[in-house]
């Protein structure tokens, strides 16, 4: 009995003196391998076991960690004071040498609430930094310019404890409640002009439009009035025809009386139609005679 809880005794002291059995390493982990306190490697996500004397396996993250970091007086380089509050996006590098950088050097920050404590304090002064190579109106216009500083300050602190800044988004930038009204009353004034030049614009479009659709109209009547000339041309034309094609036709009743008085007769024919009665009275004649009851008029036989 006394054998078997000795033996018993040996496989716990064995067990707890640093060998390992069946430890996960998660995909988000990588694993260093130590041996008496020395670093002897890393291996990557899975299950692994070793059995050597003082042996161990020490999972450092590689996940993202997210911090809000916010100072609320900040200065810029015209002297004005503001307050900034920024999302950084940190994460340890997963190669072996920075995992024995981590280890041997920072070995506080394999816990995520001492590297973001890290973060935080040397975030404030890339804060303080960044803030200072702009002035209000360039730090109000280019947030992310400012980003961009803050990233840089940091990713070069953050190297010395492998650590990588994956990103740095500005949430807010705080200026003092005058200024904050005067921006409110420019922006105000910005607006009203863009509204009066957009409807000067409009103004000066329609005017444009009236224009072009007056040319337009102008020129639709200039074609209608040149048409026009050219119809009355035409017939003019026809009319001066058709004039000297009468004055031609007449020409012979001036020069033929008796033509004349022929179409003369036509014309009495086409008024008084085919059964009136027509006298040829000989010139000196008194026709007076034609209408007396009492009146002979002499015959007188055509000679034979």
């Amino acid at each position: 009995m006394k054998i078997k809880y000795l033996i018993g005794l040996l496989v716990v002291a064995f067990l707890l003196s640093g060998c390992y059995l069946n430890k996960e390493i998660d995909a988000n982990e990588i694993g260093v391998q130590m041996s008496a306190g020395r670093i002897e490697g890393c291996v990557g996500p899975g299950v692994h076991t070793a059995w050597g004397w003082f042996d161990d396996l020490k999972p450092i993250s590689s996940a993202t960690i997210k911090l809000n970091v916010a100072d609320p007086e900040v200065a810029t380089k015209d002297n004005q004071l503001v307050g900034v509050e920024i999302t950084i996006q940190a994460r340890r590098l997963t190669d072996c040498d920075s995992a024995r950088n981590i280890l041997t050097k920072w070995n506080s920050l394999v816990d995520d609430s001492a590297l973001a404590e890290t973060i935080d304090a040397t975030a404030r002064e890339s804060m303080k930094t960044g803030t200072r190579s702009f002035t209000l109106q360039e730090l109000l216009d280019d947030r992310n310019g400012l980003a961009t500083r803050i990233q840089e300050s940091l990713g070069e602190d953050s190297k010395l404890y492998s650590v990588q800044i994956v990103n740095v988004i500005v949430n807010n930038i705080a200026i003092e409640s005058g200024y904050a009204n005067q921006l409110k009353e420019k922006a105000l004034l910005t607006a009203q002009i863009e509204t009066e030049l957009r409807r000067q614009d409009l103004i000066k479009q329609t005017a444009s439009n009236n224009i072009l659709e007056q040319e337009r109209r102008a020129a639709v009547l200039q074609e209608q009035v040149k048409a026009e000339q050219a119809q009355t041309n035409v017939q003019m034309e026809i009319a001066t025809r058709d004039g000297k094609m009468i004055a031609a036709q007449n020409q012979v009743y001036v020069t033929n009386q008796y033509a004349f008085e022929l179409e003369k007769l036509r014309l009495m024919k086409e008024i008084l139609g085919d059964k009136a009665t027509f006298y040829f009275i000989p010139e000196g004649s008194d026709i007076t005679m034609l209408w007396s009851p009492n009146s002979v008029v002499p015959f007188t036989p055509e000679a034979k």
